[in-house]
């Protein structure tokens, strides 16, 4: 498995590489400016030095002749000194050093000419040497000996500087790092800031963890809330639908076997919208593809006489005020159980007086006389209750909220988005 490097690791090194990156370049044109300059110098002092050397051989018939103080000229390629080896592409009035075979020490530049000399064309080779040249040549790199010098420690300081930076830098991911690797699969405590965090990605960062956090947390929550509950949910019509069977047996009434099965068929149903509810909380739709609907007047009516059961013997009396209606994304099932929870609630914390359902446009509301949202409800749990009311709200964009009233009692009231047009 290949190694992974530190942030710090990888600092060191892309610096380190683009630094030397910029010292080699800086060095590589500093000697081609230096070859650049000793060519031209060297091309216009030869050019000169051929009319010069044209001047002293015409009229004579020598073939060498020195120019002072720099240059030595040549008639003809054949009376060139032994151990010069000409550059394979020399061409005409150009400089060119001397061929790598050349038995010559010293950096001769040579050029050749084609010239007039007592009227017969002629070559004129000239070979170049300036010693004052390649002294101050070696001076100018003994100069830059020195730079490199300055230049690397400037690159160590420079150095030093950024992996201070850089360490202050991934220093609170380190931490982050090493606290988040410390931590055990069920620890879904707060991630606390690290020690110098200083930046605002590192903020952003624990931020959204703990967002992440938190949501994991209300997941697992969610997860053990409908196992704690929705047992005593599904167990009450299941219990119905066992007692139905027991009793199936005592009689043969027509009459009284229709009862049993109507009260099998609603227990069926009351599972069946339990269920399909259930299981739409944990899906992911699209709600733009989930139509509107109105709903009944006769839904409110259904639910209540449902749940007329759960009063038992209370003086409660369960009453229904429409002014108005709702246009809603949520299918049938899961309105009925979203209002059947509110009812529930509101039931088993009202001992006496009433428990009303008001309808208004696109608002719900369910008021009752009970103990409160400080006291506690006789009897046992009813269940999901108000957390699959919060589930259903978050998922369908609708605003939920429970309030103490005035007097006494609670109002728990939905709030359902408006259709888009």
């Amino acid at each position: 498995m290949k190694r992974i490097k530190t942030a710090k690791q990888l600092t060191f090194t892309y610096f380190s590489i683009v630094a030397f990156a910029i010292i080699a370049f800086h060095f590589s044109m500093f000697e081609s400016l230096i070859e650049n300059i000793e060519s031209i110098y060297a091309e216009n002092r030869m050019l000169k030095d051929k009319n010069t050397a044209v001047s002293l051989l015409e009229g004579t018939d020598f073939t060498y002749v020195s120019v002072p103080p720099f240059s030595e000229a040549y008639v003809g390629k054949e009376n060139l000194p032994a151990g010069i080896v000409l550059n394979s592409n020399i061409t005409d009035d150009k400089p060119y050093e001397l061929d790598e075979r050349s038995d010559i020490d010293r950096e001769i530049f040579s050029m050749r000419s084609q010239v007039i000399l007592n009227g017969k064309r002629k070559e004129l080779y000239l070979l170049h040497y300036d010693e004052i040249y390649e002294i101050s040549e070696v001076q100018m790199f003994e100069t830059q000996s020195t730079q490199l010098f300055l230049s690397l420690l400037l690159l160590v300081v420079s150095l030093w500087v950024v992996m201070r930076i850089s360490a202050r830098l991934t220093k609170p991911l380190a931490l982050l790092s090493r606290d988040l690797g410390n931590r055990s699969s069920s620890n879904l405590s707060t991630i606390e800031l690290p020690e110098g965090a200083a930046t605002l990605e590192i903020h952003q960062l624990v931020e959204r963890l703990n967002v992440y956090q938190n949501q994991i947390k209300a997941m697992i929550d969610r997860e053990r809330a409908f196992n704690r509950y929705a047992s005593h949910e599904l167990r009450t019509p299941l219990m119905v639908m066992k007692g139905v069977v027991t009793l199936l047996g005592k009689s043969d009434s027509k009459e009284f076997l229709e009862r049993q099965r109507q009260r099998i068929d609603k227990a069926c149903q009351e599972m069946e919208d339990y269920i399909s509810t259930l299981l739409s909380l944990t899906r992911a739709e699209d709600l733009s593809l989930t139509a509107y609907r109105l709903v009944e007047d006769k839904e409110f009516y259904d639910i209540r006489e449902a749940h007329l059961v759960y009063l038992a013997d209370k003086a409660v009396e369960v009453d229904i005020i429409n002014t108005g209606q709702i246009i809603t994304q949520l299918p049938m099932p899961t309105f009925h159980i979203l209002v059947s929870n509110l009812l529930k609630n509101a039931m088993a914390c009202t001992e006496t007086g009433s428990v009303t359902i008001k309808v208004f446009d696109n608002t719900l509301s369910v008021v009752d006389t009970g103990c409160g949202l400080q006291g506690k409800p006789g009897g046992e749990s009813y269940g999901l209750g108000l957390m699959i009311v919060r589930d259903i709200c978050e998922k369908y964009d609708c605003e939920f909220s429970l309030l103490d009233n005035e007097s006494v009692g609670c109002t728990a009231k939905v709030s359902f988005p408006k259709q888009s047009s």
